[in-house]
């Protein structure tokens, strides 16, 4: 897939969805922007902002052994892939480097459902593409190709998300395991029900034509054409004829995700995506990986395209998405239905997930390892320090540089993009590493009105939202809406790299943009998307509208609401993801059909899709602007509000910056682009020393150490009685942000099944500590003090329905602090 569980659109949902920033759609513009006027001054701290480097190297190392050593010596801070697993021991032994381990790729398939009629397609019957759960041995791909280094797992989430918990009866039910004589029993069966034959070779053959898998392989390093190869030969093993292309993720976006699924250039696609987000609620997991109306299946919602279609996921999905739901129970049944629903589709599959080692150099302070992007993230990489006197260039290794795009509507969607641009553009919020929740990073929150799931706000009637049919701005008067959420927001402007200051026709532009470009408005509309408009488009009837007062704040109004109240602030939020002027210069490009927002419109037409990185396309751009400059043109959404003068000026800025630095990306982040070399490996950022900018050096320090949960001791007798009361207890030790220790907060969620694998107990204890938990579900409740087990009583009710022989007992704990999840297994022997 996209290397991705997060996706850059210009309005987000709040996924985060997603990690990647699933910031999701909906007034959320991920920002994607640069700084310009790098100041030579000498850096110190005294009312500094940004990051601590002057500058930020991403140097591209494909031999991670090389990379290792240059981390080792010094050469390199950094490298942000895994190194090789024979090297971790040593590693852990080097004195010049420190090893941080992360969650890492998740190794799965991806499917191709539709039936052509070209030629027969195996995966478009469900049975087939269901028994591949059963074909492909997880525990041999964890031990033999991640040496250790991982888990197995069935679905997207994995153990390690807070949303495991709610999953889990999904997952028992379905009892996915390793079954090969199953598997081929059920995929024979199916394919002689189509009417296929075998040959004496032992393979299928329909109408005497053998029946072929094309296999696209990821073979960007040596783990994911491991993973690729043993795949191929257990399908080949089946009957299939299997064919093998290799290639990285931009032949992958190109065959798999940018070409009609019914061509059949592929039947599999051994994907690898990563998750860039801890997320305390992550609807976007399982509906980027199921739902077709986010784009991610088979077809990306292009119209040209065969499509694989599911109307019940995708009105699960946008439940969940859009808050649609009044309960935990509700919100968490609809999880339940969704994840189901695509397990059993399987169009896409999960076989294992790696624990991925992560170095850097020991001489390399103040890195913030996220419980989900590891080090590899924005925070780290501001708060880094070398702890010599010269913090000057933080020099980055990494296996790619430039794998696909850079755009902020379409674009970014590799890893590789993503962690570079995150230091070039900021978001209006950003994920707490550690406890999932939003929190504001240029949006301060200034007042929020949601109630009750029914209780609305009239929206003003000065709201104005964008009209795609009538090209103007149109008043909540006309409409009289109402909303559930009412967020008052203030902006923390600045200087856009290019010198200009970042004003509220940006934020304008930036709310314009999504109605304009995913309503198609008429059969050949030029602002429209397909791609894109997928995504986007379900969201426009959420949007209730938007006000700006004189005072510097701005009002939105949205029809989400939810019971964490936590997770309110971030629904309204809205920040730009670069200057109007660019996008209003890419716009006129796109809609002559000389570029595309979205891959699969530019495969389509025959184009190149936009990067502004590129200096090629910057020249665009350059002279896209010098035509509106000349032209004294003002775009449709700013008409009457700003003045030729004004827009003449934001031209000469943007055109100034391309002829300075040969692309179109203008910012307003920490840092900006200043060297852009793929066929060299070098990516060089420099840091936008201007005193507009407001975030301070420092001010993630306060995450350098995640809070700790571990299970000190566990006491559970061996034997269970069956109908007689059961107890155990268990030692937690919390270690907080600032490495004291605190009593447990949390849920401790336990789980009991029977020698048959059914499930007998399901129940949790909340417990209280220094803390008192709120909006949490219980069925127990007791207070923690320090130095205290925790005793867990099961009465003779609970446990009668066991039966004798082996039980095992589950345990899933997360503390209030963070919902990453510890899961304990013990074996018990239930006697009568």
């Amino acid at each position: 897939m996209k290397g991705v569980w997060i996706y850059n659109t210009r309005f987000r949902i709040i996924v985060i969805m997603t990690k990647i920033v699933i910031v999701t759609a909906f007034i959320l513009v991920f920002v994607i922007t640069f700084n310009s006027i790098f100041n030579n001054d000498v850096f110190s701290l005294e009312n500094k902002s940004g990051g601590y480097a002057d500058h930020i190297k991403f140097i591209r190392f494909s031999n991670e052994n090389v990379a290792y050593q240059q981390v080792s010596n010094g050469q390199l801070d950094s490298y942000f892939f895994q190194i090789p697993l024979q090297l971790v021991e040593n590693a852990n032994k080097n004195p010049n480097i420190k090893v941080y381990e992360k969650e890492g790729l998740s190794y799965g398939l991806l499917l191709n459902p539709s039936n052509s009629s070209n030629a027969f397609n195996p995966f478009s019957v469900k049975d087939i593409r269901f028994a591949l759960n059963f074909l492909i041995d997880r525990n041999f791909i964890v031990n033999n190709i991640l040496k250790g280094y991982g888990e197995s797992i069935v679905e997207p989430y994995g153990p390690t998300s807070p949303e495991y918990y709610n999953v889990l009866p999904v997952i028992d039910q379905l009892k996915i395991r390793y079954d090969a004589n199953y598997a081929q029993d059920v995929i024979k069966n199916s394919m002689f029900k189509a009417g296929a034959t075998i040959e004496p070779n032992g393979k299928f053959s329909i109408s005497d034509k053998p029946v072929t898998v094309k296999i696209l392989i990821r073979n960007d390093d040596l783990l994911r054409k491991s993973f690729g190869d043993y795949v191929a030969s257990e399908i080949e093993k089946v009957g299939f004829t299997v064919i093998k292309e290799y290639g990285d993720l931009t032949k992958a976006n190109r065959i798999v995700y940018g070409s009609n699924p019914a061509d059949l250039e592929w039947n599999m696609y051994t994907e690898s995506v990563i998750s860039n987000a801890f997320l305390r609620y992550n609807p976007g997991t399982v509906t980027q990986m199921y739902a077709p109306w986010f784009g991610n299946m088979p077809g990306s919602q292009n119209p040209i395209f065969w499509q694989y279609t599911n109307a019940t996921i995708d009105d699960l999905t946008q439940r969940l998405i859009f808050n649609n739901f009044t309960s935990p129970s509700e919100r968490n049944g609809l999880l339940q239905k969704a994840e189901a629903m695509g397990l059993n589709e399987a169009v896409r599959l999960f076989f294992a997930r790696s624990y991925d080692p992560y170095i850097a150099s020991s001489k390399i302070n103040g890195l913030i390892n996220d419980y989900s992007a590891g080090i590899a993230n924005k925070l780290s990489l501001l708060n880094a320090q070398k702890n010599t006197t010269d913090n000057s260039t933080l020099n980055i290794g990494m296996i790619q540089i430039f794998q696909g795009a850079w755009n902020n509507i379409k674009g970014c969607s590799d890893f590789y993009c993503r962690v570079i641009y995150s230091l070039i553009t900021d978001s209006p919020t950003f994920s707490n590493p550690y406890s999932g929740d939003p929190e504001p990073l240029r949006n301060e929150w200034v007042h929020i009105f949601s109630n009750d799931y029914n209780d609305t706000i009239p929206v003003s009637k000065e709201s104005i939202r964008w009209n795609a049919y009538n090209q103007t701005w149109e008043k909540n008067e006309i409409v009289n809406n109402t909303a559930l959420t009412k967020i008052t927001i203030k902006p923390l402007f600045s200087k856009w790299h290019s010198g200009v200051t970042v004003d509220k026709y940006d934020l304008l532009y930036s709310y314009y943009f999504p109605y304009e470009w995913s309503t198609n408005t008429k059969n050949n509309d030029l602002t429209f998307d397909a791609e894109y408009s997928s995504l986007v488009f379900p969201t426009l009837s959420l949007i209730k509208g938007i006000e700006f007062h004189n005072n510097g704040t701005f009002d939105t109004y949205v029809d989400l609401w939810h019971y964490d109240k936590k997770q309110v602030p971030s629904y309204g939020t809205l920040w730009p993801s670069e200057p109007w002027d660019i996008t209003a210069a890419t716009e006129r490009l796109v809609k002559e059909n000389k570029l595309s927002y979205s891959k699969s419109d530019a495969n389509i037409k025959g184009i190149d899709q936009l990067s502004l990185n590129l200096p090629i396309q910057a020249e665009m751009i350059k002279a896209e602007l010098i035509k509106m400059k000349n032209e004294k043109y003002v775009p449709n959404p700013l008409k009457g509000m700003i003045s030729v003068d004004y827009a003449i000026d934001r031209y000469n800025a943007s055109i100034k910056w391309i002829n300075d630095h040969r692309n179109a990306i203008i910012g307003n982040g920490p840092y900006y682009l200043t060297e852009f070399n793929p066929s060299g490996g070098i990516v060089t950022l420099n840091a936008f020393r201007d005193n507009t900018y407001p975030i301070k050096t420092g001010e993630y320090s306060r995450f350098e150490y995640p809070p700790q949960l571990s299970i000190e001791k566990l006491n559970v007798p061996k034997f269970i009685r069956i109908g007689q009361p059961f107890e155990f207890s268990l030692d937690l030790n919390v270690r907080n942000e600032s490495k004291q220790t605190d009593p447990f907060s949390g849920v401790i969620s336990y789980f009991i099944t029977d020698r048959n694998n059914r499930l007998v107990v399901q129940d949790e204890l909340t417990v209280s500590g220094k803390n008192n938990l709120t909006g949490l579900p219980n069925s127990m409740n007791i207070t923690n003090s320090p130095d205290m087990p925790i005793n867990i009583r099961l009465n003779s009710s609970q446990i009668s329905e066991l039966i004798p022989g082996p039980s095992k007992l589950k345990l899933i704990i997360t503390s209030t602090e963070s919902p990453k999840p510890i899961i304990q297994e013990s074996t018990l022997i239930a006697r009568p």
